[in-house]
């Protein structure tokens, strides 16, 4: 009785969801996945072989792919081999794009698992772009090549980068080949293992990148052709490529939670332009990690931060922090009232939040969800003796002048811009009112913080008369107050 090949689920990727497989699970191609390139005209490489869509030279074997090169005379050509392609059945723009694959070996060999844009046939090759996954020449055993081409890098001139077997034949065992393709980077993998990487700034001057539209794949087994050589007597027929599998992914796509769209201080409704605003939801990055000097741009904080963006009314944010469960950003100048919120990661866009803008959205920092950060003017902390071991603290007491960290403060004098790294001395326009213990504290001054973006320092003195303990803190601007339950410890 014969086996029967039942269709195999794609392991989950981290990040990434799986939109296209080929397990090579049924009894023959599957011909509403894959085409074919036929022809024997070289294939601008001066290649020897006669595509063909024979059986003889591509078939399903024990849950395989097989493209078979052949030593035979075939339309006047010596050699006969397949290349399979996905144009016009299915591409993508953007993703994780793999392969398992046991490549064949021999001078004059080459294998290929690669990628067109799909608009090849309109405006040619190589504005339409190409993305070399695994490129292998049996001179070469051990060592796979990925490359891409476009107008001013291409042919000899593609950007490639190559990964050397740390043993034996790339032929001896199947191997996993990757990529992973953002909307400004390309990134090459083996087994695993990263060996290469091409970022939009990766050109030469003045070329163009191209890969930001979608592209189909191409499997194929030439022979000859002017990088690998031809074959010689050292070479045997027939040779085989073998394909466990090919898969693709997109990033999952990012999703704010309800309610996602918060103050970056007190984390809850209310944002204000210039100030700290924290999203929460999920898939919103693919790492964690905060802003770094070296990508400011014209003095304000990055627009995005390793793929991931975020919007608010169609303005870009400041980013400051990224995480696949949390980002932090400074608000533009969005309006007032309700504005929409989307974060896109990586080529994939959110469904649209609200969050309401207001002209102040006044907060302190907290730590343990409970205390307002408090520091000196010399920058130890005014908080709860022994809080932090290791550091100086020193709770405050009356007549002692504190520091308190925030944001959504509203406007200063000299104006800074939102996402401005502040490097000018400057002073709220509106002062705020605030209360210790429910007693007016003297406000003695308040700044966006030197040096930093959207970080607001409020300098009071604590009210005499005020008892030990943990005492409420509130500020209030207007008819906008910081929320409750926000305390500081008094002690004298």
């Amino acid at each position: 009785m014969a086996a029967v090949l039942l269709p195999v689920a794609a392991p989950a990727q981290n990040g990434w969801t799986l939109t296209w497989q080929d397990e090579f699970s049924a009894p023959t191609l599957d011909t509403s996945k894959w085409g074919f390139d036929l022809g024997g005209s070289g294939w601008g490489n001066n290649e020897l072989e006669f595509y063909t869509s024979r059986p003889e030279n591509v078939y399903i074997e024990n849950g395989m792919l097989v493209i078979k090169a052949i030593a035979e005379t075939y339309q006047g050509r010596q050699y006969t081999s397949t290349r399979l392609k996905t144009l016009g059945l299915f591409s993508q723009k953007y993703g994780r794009f793999e392969a398992r694959i046991r490549v064949p070996y021999g001078q004059g060999i080459w294998p290929a698992f690669w990628m067109l844009g799909d608009d090849i046939l309109t405006v040619g090759w190589p504005t339409s772009g190409e993305i070399d996954i695994m490129e292998n020449i049996g001179k070469e055993p051990a060592i796979v090549h990925g490359t891409v081409h476009g107008p001013g890098y291409s042919g000899a001139s593609g950007i490639t980068g190559q990964y050397s077997l740390p043993a034996g034949r790339l032929a001896d065992d199947f191997h996993v080949f990757a990529i992973e393709w953002e909307p400004t980077e390309i990134r090459w993998y083996v087994d695993g293992v990263m060996y290469h990487k091409v970022t939009s700034s990766s050109l030469p001057a003045g070329a163009r990148w191209v890969f930001d539209h979608p592209f189909h794949m191409l499997l194929n087994l030439a022979v000859g052709g002017g990088w690998p050589g031809n074959p010689d007597a050292t070479t045997v027929f027939p040779q085989m490529m073998q394909v466990d599998y090919v898969r693709v992914y997109r990033r999952a796509q990012p999703a704010i939670a309800a309610a996602g769209v918060v103050n970056g201080a007190s984390f809850q409704s209310g944002i204000t332009a210039g100030s700290w605003v924290t999203i929460a939801g999920t898939d919103l990055a693919q790492n964690a990690r905060l802003w770094r000097g070296d990508e400011i741009v014209d003095g304000k904080l990055p627009t995005s931060l390793d793929g991931t963006s975020v919007t608010i009314n169609g303005m870009p944010a400041y980013v400051e922090f990224i995480s696949p469960s949390q980002i932090n950003v400074q608000a533009p100048d969005a309006g007032s009232g309700p504005v929409t919120v989307t974060v896109i990661n990586n080529g994939q866009t959110s469904a649209t939040a609200t969050a309401q803008v207001q002209p102040y959205s006044p907060a302190f920092f907290l730590w343990v969800n409970k205390y307002a950060v408090a520091t000196r003017a010399d920058f130890t902390w005014a908080v709860k003796n022994g809080t932090f071991p290791g550091t100086t603290t020193i709770a405050a007491k009356p007549g002692d002048v504190i520091i308190l960290w925030g944001t959504g403060f509203g406007p200063v004098t000299p104006a800074v811009l939102p996402g401005q790294v502040v490097n000018v001395a400057n002073t709220l326009v509106t002062a705020p009112v605030v209360r210790i213990g429910g007693t007016v504290a003297k406000y003695l001054g308040g700044a966006l913080t030197e040096g930093n973006a959207g970080l607001y320092q409020i300098a009071i003195e604590i009210p005499a008369g005020t008892p030990d303990g943990d005492q409420p803190v509130k500020v209030e601007l207007g008819s906008y107050q910081s929320p409750d339950n926000v305390f500081l410890t008094i002690a004298r």
